[in-house]
């Protein structure tokens, strides 16, 4: 695997790879939480991984640093975070505890960002016995972010100025976030004056890392006629905030 994994995966979400020679009854890799924090005041938490299939599973367990570089994810390794067990196999209707540890102290005044990736491994076949080669088997991976808060009681926030870049063939909403803490950016999309609604990115659409910008394409052709507004719900709250343009 390369040192540097970039276009991070989305929070949360397994991504299917399509292996050959699958069973049927399959086993079935879960993961919880979908994000983990990590306190200043602690040195490490934990996911549990489960089995609910009916056979056994291999998993390995990775921890990387997160940040962004040009409006993308970017992940490198790390000595940072140690992960506890890296490998495991869990039996049908097991499930195990991975601890996410941190190493050193927490960072001094600005949240820090990992992911951690849980990939399902393909169990090998017993020697003399012939491969399976009918059906396909989903094996899966897990991204899930880290977050470690600073030291002390300090709260942590996004500050997120916004603004319009590209061509007018080819425009980008860029969003920079000047606070200590994460944006988790949902529901994005532009709100026309008369009130009519365009959707930019539906649901979760990504992060905004703390001292970081990350951009969104804008449809082709979309109005942005005088008194319009961009809109997205920030963090899971509840009621969306107006993202006002830098000028």
């Amino acid at each position: 695997m390369s040192p540097l994994l970039r276009n991070g995966w989305r929070t949360g979400c397994a991504v299917a790879l399509l292996l050959a020679s699958a069973v049927a009854g399959a086993a079935s890799l879960q993961v919880t939480p979908t994000t983990v924090v990590v306190p200043a005041d602690r040195s490490a938490d934990g996911l549990v991984l489960s089995n609910n299939g009916q056979a056994p599973l291999h998993a390995q367990v990775r921890v990387f640093r997160w940040t962004q570089a040009n409006g993308e994810d970017v992940l490198e390794p790390t000595t940072e975070l140690a992960i506890s067990p890296p490998m495991l196999e869990l039996p049908p209707g097991g499930e195990q505890l991975v601890r996410v540890i941190r190493l050193g102290p927490p960072p001094a005044d600005v949240e820090a960002s990992y992911r951690v990736i849980v990939d399902e491994l393909p169990l090998e076949q017993p020697d003399g016995q012939e491969p399976q080669a009918k059906g396909l088997r989903f094996v899966l991976r897990y991204s899930i972010p880290v977050f470690v808060a600073p030291q002390g009681r300090q709260a942590t926030a996004p500050v997120l100025h916004a603004r319009l870049a590209g061509s007018p063939e080819a425009r980008f909403l860029e969003l920079e976030n000047l606070g200590n803490g994460r944006a988790q950016i949902s529901d994005l999309a532009h709100v026309a004056a008369d009130g009519g609604r365009q959707v930019i990115a539906a649901g979760l659409s990504g992060y905004v890392l703390p001292g970081r910008n990350r951009r969104w394409a804008l449809p082709a052709g979309m109005g942005m006629g005088s008194g319009g507004t961009f809109q997205a719900r920030i963090n899971g709250e509840a009621v969306e905030r107006t993202l006002v343009l830098d000028r």
